[in-house]
């Protein structure tokens, strides 16, 4: 790979970078994610697709989605998922299917960010809700979609967002999307946000999309894999800013879809954060520094929405480097789904885990330990979630799951020492008793606790809390949660 290593380098010093302009209206272009394309041995031999779009918006059937989501129609295929509630487009393909074959895509019974089935980005950004925001469709149907988002944010401030659907005949779908704002006081803001189906998925065999690509503010194109030890957060902003005026940031590799967001035009620079529950990225403008004429902070940005090619993704992860950011590579205790977790080696920093970092409350003391010499330990009137970094227990209802621990305890007074359950979104405050084991009180040696429990209706996640509700201590090990029915 070492001549796309070399093209990733000649593409990224010939971008014409130059600092914005003393309004900030005439930023940079971006590292251009289509020249690197270009530039793949495998470009060349790249099948070209002769396809007249036929777009148009169609109404989903059922009375939850019916008022709320549209299916994105190519003819009589369906491509993607409109959804008006929350604000996100989701491609479901990145090419009409082959053979005049007709998918028939269905709305799962829950449309969430565990159960996308394609790559999806925002609409509206996160926070920005409010009842002076404006959807309209510009053209709902032809080769082209048009939508126009307008947001007033309080006072003067003011957000309009425009996508643009289109065929490209090598990368298949393609969203155009810009960005303008007007704000009365300068601020960082999310102007859209990338996340795909599996990406978050806690359960080995469904998880997909393992590694993030992105190149970073001095040009370097890097990849890291899903662990919560890789998160681009607090690592300086040579990490996580992207090249004056442009950049990307994608996921990769799967053989049907391999979603980025290229930033065409940036001002101010864009930057990116990983989300430590879900692994989506956060693609935020840095705060403007400069009022306009009109006594307004401004910040605008051009991008694109789009898959690559399973060939060109690989080349491009070939390409990549592979770094963790000073200060990433940490000692602490992980807990995966579906193991019993003895807690006696570390997260491994710089590969692939698919699970949680500990953190609220639990110390992970590698003295004391039930199978080996290592436990989490939990003082009293504290309660240990691993949500600090790392996705959220994957559920579904219907099922029956089952958490299991060892517990030792020390000088335990009060409700005790015991293991619950908690659902993360729509009944995240439900802390029913049916969702706590049996508790120990005062000294007791290792002691099986468990608890078995079914997931309320509608909530696709769940996080395991070990407690000590009271005075003293106890100690965790041979943690498992596991589905047993």
């Amino acid at each position: 790979m070492k001549m796309l290593a070399a093209a990733v380098a000649a593409i990224i010093s010939a971008t014409p970078f130059r600092p914005a302009a003393a309004d900030e209206s005439e930023p940079g272009r971006g590292a251009g994610l289509q020249g690197l394309i270009e530039g793949t041995r495998c470009f060349a031999g790249l099948p070209r697709y002769s396809h007249r779009p036929d777009f148009r918006l169609a109404r989903v059937d059922g009375w939850k989605y019916r008022w709320n989501h549209r299916w994105i129609m190519d003819g009589d295929q369906r491509i993607g998922i409109l959804n008006l509630w929350i604000g996100e487009i989701e491609m479901l393909r990145a090419f009409p299917p082959a053979g005049g074959v007709t998918v028939m895509y269905e709305m799962p019974a829950v449309h969430h960010w565990s159960t996308l089935q394609g790559p999806r980005i925002t609409i509206v950004p996160q926070g920005t809700w409010s009842n002076r925001n404006e959807m309209a469709f510009l053209q709902d149907r032809g080769d082209t979609l048009r939508l126009r988002c307008t947001m007033e944010l309080g006072g003067r401030s003011r957000m309009v967002q425009h996508f643009t659907l289109r065929f490209d005949p090598v990368l298949g779908y393609v969203w155009d999307c810009s960005f303008e704002m007007g704000t009365e006081r300068p601020q960082r803001f999310e102007y859209t946000n990338l996340l795909t189906g599996g990406l978050s998925e806690s359960r080995e065999a469904r998880k997909r999309f393992q590694k993030c690509i992105w190149v970073r503010r001095d040009g370097t194109l890097c990849y890291m894999y899903q662990n919560p030890l890789s998160m681009m957060q607090s690592a300086g902003s040579e990490w996580y800013d992207l090249p004056e005026g442009g950049g990307f940031v994608g996921f990769v590799a799967e053989r049907e879809m391999n979603p980025f967001v290229e930033v065409l035009r940036s001002s101010p620079r864009s930057t990116l954060t990983t989300c430590s529950q879900w692994y989506d990225q956060h693609v935020f403008n840095l705060p403007p520094t400069r009022r306009g004429d009109d006594g307004l902070y401004h910040a605008s940005a051009e991008y694109r929405f789009l898959s690559l090619p399973l060939p060109v993704a690989k080349e491009l992860e070939d390409a990549a480097r592979t770094m963790l950011p000073a200060g990433k590579e940490r000692d602490v205790a992980g807990f995966r789904q579906d193991i019993v977790n003895d807690f006696e080696t570390p997260i491994p920093a710089g590969t692939l885990y698919n699970g949680c970092m500990w953190g609220h409350s639990a110390y992970w003391d590698r003295s004391v330990g039930h199978s080996g010499s290592s436990s989490l330990r939990v003082r009293g009137g504290q309660e240990a979630k691993p949500v600090y970094g790392g996705a959220a227990l994957c559920v579904e209802t219907g099922n029956r799951y089952r958490l299991s621990a060892w517990v030792r305890t020390s000088g335990v007074k009060g409700k005790g020492a015991y293991l619950g359950m908690e659902q993360v979104f729509w009944n995240w405050t439900d802390k029913r008793a049916s969702n706590r084991s049996s508790a120990l009180t005062g000294d007791n040696d290792w002691t099986l606790l468990q608890m078995e429990f079914e997931p309320i209706r509608g909530d696709p996640f769940a996080v395991p809390v070990l407690a000590v509700d009271g005075a003293g201590t106890a100690w965790f090990d041979d943690v498992e949660f596991a589905q047993v029915r």
